[in-house]
Parts: structure tokens; C-alpha cells; sequence
């Protein structure tokens, strides 16, 4: 018989709060904190969160000075805390105190140089089912979060991998093997493994390669639309003293130099817009530089604190989401409760958040003139004061509420409970 009483989850995640992952994880947390016991464990952890959280790596100075001899004598018995070892008796242990039913993974490769990697699965998966909340590809490529126009992931990454050097990083060499790694191991469990995507884009993809057999469901993020919520534009710029000549852009990211954010889109973006007096509000690290002097850059810096985004996101007429590739951006749906349209380029999850009419703009192609015709497109819109406040703050509400993505998860929660206490978990029958 299954266990009765609150179902008992631990969220594994590499950042506690840095990120767009380890955000939507902490929302994911906080939509089924009233019907769960969940215990995050971080590598990263941060005090304060509301709910228990396990310190992953608290060796004190005189603690490692005690075991070097020892890890030098025997590493298995007493790894290192860098080693992949080390990661699987830490998480081990947690798993043993917390007891728990399900194991939501979400983001682990930003600790992968402290050990962590593919093998905590495994690890999870002797305890109890696991499920795997994809926030990127990485699980199920050779290294990449995302592919771009690469589709080796689907018959093998190997050593003629495009990008080995972007982040998460890996040696070319040992590519291959991290693929097939990921491989074994989904063969060996299809049945305790169950794999949750925030977009239907992100579930075609995985359903493409390694983890073709695996029941897949899409939950889409959810956010507090009591605190995303829309407020008057003109208090939101003269808390944040701007004094716009024209429309205002906000362009939000953790790292603005990115990439995959649209680093390199940017700079020649602002060629295929007629000139006229614009602001670029800015939300994240790096800087924005832009040769017209009609154009204006306002740079708020890196923005933890939600109350404050909600002030950017009021302050802006649209927001300007340029990515090349992207899941399910949490910026996009901030800016939606708020109230505040998109323009973005057509690519990965973001059709499914920005619709025409409705939501925002977006590009018919994936290219700077695109982007740049759509951007046109939403000015003229705006001028003619189609601003789409009332649509996106309604389709916030409806298919993006906390409520809702908590009520899909403890669903899901329930059912490999259910299926575990009854000795059999078969989603094929």
C-alpha cells in the first residue's frame, strides 16, 4: 500500500536562486509547498528560503585538514569534495535523512566541477522514481544546453562537437562518453524516470533522441501573478528616473552578453529599426552600447529582488527578447503578468508564449531584419494604442498561475507515489 499522509518530495537543483533555472525551480517549490513536504537540496544554497534546504559543502578548515592523509590514502572511502564520489555520498546521505517519495531533479550542470553530473540520477533513483524537470537540452545531448542548428544528440555527440567551449564546458574528448552515459542510463530506467518540460518544444526534442521511450509531460512555468502584476507606467519610470523622449524597449537577461541571449543580434538589430527617439531599459550584467543618438540605454544592472523587476516591467511599452534559441524564459512570462507585450524571434519555446495579437510580436524568422520588421510592427501597434496590457495580464492569469502548475505537479507527485506503493510503475498500460 502507498504511504499516506503529505507526500514527501525532495527538489534537487544546483542553484538555489542564480539563474533563470533555479528561479523557475524555486517557484516550482513554493506552487505545491501547501499540498507537499519539500526539502530543496542545493549545491548552492541560500539561506532563508522558507523551507528546509540541505547545505551541500560545509567542510570546515580544520575538517579537510583532519581527512587530506586519508583522501590520499584511500579517495574511495574519503573523496575529494571536487569529485564526482564526494557529490554521490552527500547526496546519498540527504536522501537517507529525508526519506523521501519523489525526487524532482532540476538543473545540475552548473556544479558539474564539483562532481555533479549524470550519475546523481542514478543516485536519486535508488531511493525513490525521480522527476526530471528539463529547464535546457543538456540531459539529453553530449554537453550543450542548447544545440542550435547541431543534431548530433540525436545519433551520438562526439568529438566534432561545434561549441565544446561554451558553457557547460567539456573536454571534445570526453563528449561522446558523457552521451552515452546518459543513454545507459535511460535505457536501465524508463519506467522510475519521468521527464517534465515547461514547453512543448523542449518535449519534441527530447522525444527526438535518447529519451524517445520515457513518458513526458509539459508543465508550463508558473509564477505569483499577485506580485507580477501590472501597475501605472509613469509611477514605475519616475521610481526608476527615467524621462522617456518615445517608446521604452526592455531588454532583460541574467547576462546580456550572452550569446544565446542575443548578444549577437543586438548590434545589428538597431540598423533595421527607423530612426526615431527610443529607451533601452536594461535588466541584467554587461552593458548595451548603441552608436544613435536618438536611442538612449538605461541600464538597471543585475536585478535580484522581484518587487524591482515589477518596476521594470511596468516602466517598459514592450519587452525586446532577442535570444536565438530559449525554452520557456521567465522574463517573457514576468513581463506578460505585468501586463507588458513581447517582441521576440520565433524560435524554441517562445511561440508558445508569445502570440500574435494576444501576447506580443514575433519575427518571422530568426534573423536580425526579422526581429527588426516585428519591432517596427510593434511601434506601430503601440502608437496606435494597441498595447496588449489587458490580453497578456488575462493569459497570465489563466495558464500561468502558481495555483495551477502546483495542482499539475502534486498530480504528478501523486500518481509515482500511488504507482510505488503499489510495486509497479508502468505509464505503458
Amino acid at each position: 500500500m502507498s504511504r499516506r499522509g503529505p507526500i514527501n518530495v525532495v527538489i534537487l537543483s544546483d542553484h538555489h536562486a542564480e539563474g533563470g533555472a533555479a528561479v523557475a525551480t524555486g517557484r516550482m517549490a513554493e506552487s505545491v509547498r501547501h499540498c507537499l513536504e519539500a526539502t530543496r537540496v542545493s549545491f548552492f544554497p541560500e539561506r532563508g528560503a522558507g523551507f528546509p534546504s540541505e547545505l551541500w559543502y560545509d567542510e570546515t578548515v580544520a575538517k579537510r585538514t583532519l581527512l587530506r592523509p586519508l583522501r590520499k590514502l584511500w579517495p574511495g572511502l574519503f573523496p575529494y569534495p571536487n569529485a564526482s564520489d564526494f557529490a554521490a555520498k552527500r547526496l546519498r546521505q540527504a536522501l537517507r535523512h529525508w526519506k523521501p517519495d519523489v525526487v524532482s531533479v532540476h538543473n545540475l550542470h552548473a556544479a558539474a566541477p564539483w562532481g555533479w553530473d549524470i550519475h546523481l540520477i542514478a543516485v536519486c533513483l535508488e531511493f525513490a522514481p525521480v522527476v526530471w524537470t528539463l529547464h535546457d537540452m543538456w540531459s539529453f545531448t553530449g554537453r550543450c544546453a542548447y544545440s542550435y542548428d547541431c543534431e548530433k544528440f540525436i545519433t551520438g555527440c562526439d568529438v566534432s562537437c561545434p561549441t565544446p567551449d561554451e558553457a557547460p564546458a567539456l573536454a571534445p574528448e570526453r563528449i561522446q562518453s558523457a552521451w552515452e552515459q546518459r543513454r545507459s542510463l535511460y535505457a536501465r530506467h524508463v519506467e522510475d524516470l519521468v521527464i517534465v518540460t515547461p514547453s512543448r518544444w523542449l518535449a519534441s526534442q527530447a522525444r527526438r533522441g535518447m529519451l524517445a521511450r520515457h513518458r513526458i509531460e509539459v508543465i508550463p512555468y508558473g509564477l505569483d501573478t499577485s506580485l507580477f502584476a501590472p501597475g501605472l507606467r509613469e509611477d514605475a519610470r519616475r521610481q526608476l528616473r527615467i524621462k522617456p523622449a518615445g517608446p521604452v524597449l526592455l531588454v532583460a537577461a541574467a547576462d546580456l552578453t550572452e550569446r544565446r541571449k542575443g548578444a549577437a543580434i543586438l548590434p545589428a538589430l538597431w540598423k533595421q529599426i527607423e530612426p526615431r527617439s527610443l529607451t533601452i531599459l536594461t535588466m541584467g550584467r554587461g552593458a548595451i552600447t548603441i552608436d544613435d543618438p536618438l536611442i538612449e540605454v538605461h541600464a538597471l544592472g543585475y536585478l535580484n529582488d522581484d518587487l524591482a523587476k515589477t518596476l521594470a516591467y511596468r516602466a517598459a511599452d514592450l519587452l525586446l527578447h532577442p535570444a536565438p534559441v530559449d525554452n520557456f524564459p521567465n522574463v517573457v512570462l514576468e513581463a506578460m503578468a505585468c501586463g507588458t507585450p513581447t517582441v521576440a524571434l520565433p524560435v524554441g519555446g517562445v511561440p508558445e508564449m508569445v502570440r500574435a495579437g494576444l501576447t506580443g510580436w514575433l519575427a518571422n524568422q530568426a534573423t536580425p531584419a526579422a526581429l527588426g520588421r516585428a519591432v517596427e510592427g510593434a511601434l506601430r501597434d503601440l502608437a496606435n494604442g494597441r498595447t496588449l496590457r489587458e490580453s497578456c495580464r488575462k493569459l497570465a492569469e489563466t495558464e500561468y498561475s502558481l495555483e495551477l502548475q502546483g495542482r499539475r505537479y502534486f498530480e504528478l507527485f501523486q500518481q509515482l507515489r500511488k504507482a510505488r506503493g503499489s510495486g509497479r510503475i508502468n505509464w505503458h498500460e
